[in-house]
């Protein structure tokens, strides 16, 4: 299909990123936290061990997928919270400490799996969930409800499991967790080391020029989920930041402004996914080549069940690869590289692998290789600590699984 022309208003003063009008940066003021601390349940299915096996591994924030709410799995925890944490009734918050295997690992990782469900008993317990983000309530504006318990998580999570790897950590969400990674993990470069989405949307809904929200009125949809125009998509709450929903939600827009950090990104999506747009994951790709972003993504002619293609991408980045604060090679001019626009299935930045990453205020170095074949490749640093704007070097990778060491100095 022939997507519609957007339109956008902009303030005087600021700048057009990927399309869309930049959206303001907003902190919220207060600290959020539990009201106290966690209190353990019960221990299901999927359990793993407390003891050293699993010490020191790579810690995973998985976002399930819808109705994937799942309370009988892993150690799991039930918290009290409120304010910013909660409405009405809403006042628990559930997670379980389980494990994760990706494909093609014979490695589990631990694994953090918050709850997104909240019921609602005058509708006949009537189960909502946010999309990993947070709710249109009565007063008109969506609340942020399910990001602010995240993030309250993620500080409980680095005081209470230093056992396990948290400066590796990664985000890994499929279908809707999918959406939720991209929304909320994307945002947090100092709490992620890197993001694996499977499936994602990255801006509209169901439909092309329309946004959803989980409405907590909506006695009809599922999951509570309403879709609504872009362009008149109701208000973030004040006291979580304030502005349009869908601009909140629009990750093309927000990847575009080159002020705002991401986490690197791997990702996958099928052409007829049904969830989502695929003109998305286009835009969404011209967008991280026009700001510099470090990302690797795949896709297929496949449909939301066939579209989960995750192996191609951990195939030469597996959990443990980035690590926060670290620099990384930003991958550009891949020779093996397929338009998303045009090719029915490709991928791009897809079987590259770097490590033995050394970067100082002066110099920066990583090894390079592509897994699966010869290939040539741009690289320049992804870096906090070596700041120079140095040019991309084109390096020439003879073969499969064959090392190349890079170099670049500020002098």
């Amino acid at each position: 299909m022939t997507a519609p022309l957007d339109s956008y208003t902009v303030a005087s003063g600021r700048g057009i990123y990927g399309g869309m009008a930049e959206p303001e940066i907003k902190e919220p003021a207060d600290v959020l936290a539990f009201d106290a601390e966690p209190t353990f349940v019960d221990m299901g299915t999927g359990v793993i061990s407390n003891n050293a096996t699993y010490n020191g591994r790579v810690m995973v924030f998985n976002l399930h997928g819808s109705g994937g709410q799942n309370y009988t799995t892993g150690r799991q925890y039930r918290a009290p919270v409120s304010g910013r944490l909660a409405f009405e009734d809403q006042t628990e918050f559930g997670f379980s400490i389980t494990g994760l295997q990706t494909a093609g690992s014979s490695t589990y990782f631990p694994t953090m799996r918050p709850i997104d469900e909240y019921v609602k008993a005058s509708m006949g317990n009537k189960e909502f969930e946010s999309r990993h983000l947070g709710l249109l309530l009565a007063d008109g504006f969506v609340h942020l409800t399910t990001e602010n318990r995240y993030d309250a998580l993620l500080d409980w999570m680095d005081a209470n499991l230093q056992q396990y790897n948290q400066s590796r950590r990664v985000a890994w969400g499929g279908s809707m967790g999918a959406w939720g990674v991209v929304t909320y993990c994307l945002r947090r470069p100092t709490r992620f080391a890197a993001v694996y989405s499977d499936r994602p949307r990255f801006r509209y809904g169901f439909d092309w020029g329309n946004s959803v929200v989980t409405d907590w009125s909506s006695a009809s949809a599922a999951h509570g989920w309403v879709d609504v125009p872009y362009n008149s998509a109701p208000q973030i709450a004040p006291e979580d930041g304030g502005g349009s929903s869908a601009v909140y939600g629009d990750m093309i827009a927000h990847v575009g402004n080159p002020n705002n950090k991401i986490p690197w990104l791997g990702c996958c999506l099928g052409r007829n996914d049904g969830y989502g747009e695929f003109q998305d994951l286009v835009d969404f790709v011209a967008a991280c080549r026009a700001t510099g972003r470090g990302f690797a993504c795949y896709w297929n002619d496949g449909d939301h069940s066939t579209g989960s293609q995750m192996a191609r991408i951990t195939q030469s980045y597996p959990i443990g690869t980035f690590k926060i604060g670290e620099g990384y090679p930003l991958f550009t001019e891949h020779s093996l590289d397929q338009d998303p626009a045009v090719d029915l299935v490709g991928g791009i930045n897809i079987g590259l692998s770097f490590k033995n990453v050394v970067e100082t205020a002066n110099g920066w170095a990583c090894e390079v290789t592509n897994v699966t074949a010869a290939c040539t490749v741009k690289v320049k640093p992804i870096s906090d600590v070596f700041a120079a704007n140095v040019p991309a070097k084109l390096v020439t990778i003879p073969a499969a699984n064959t090392w190349v060491y890079v170099e670049f100095s500020a002098v």
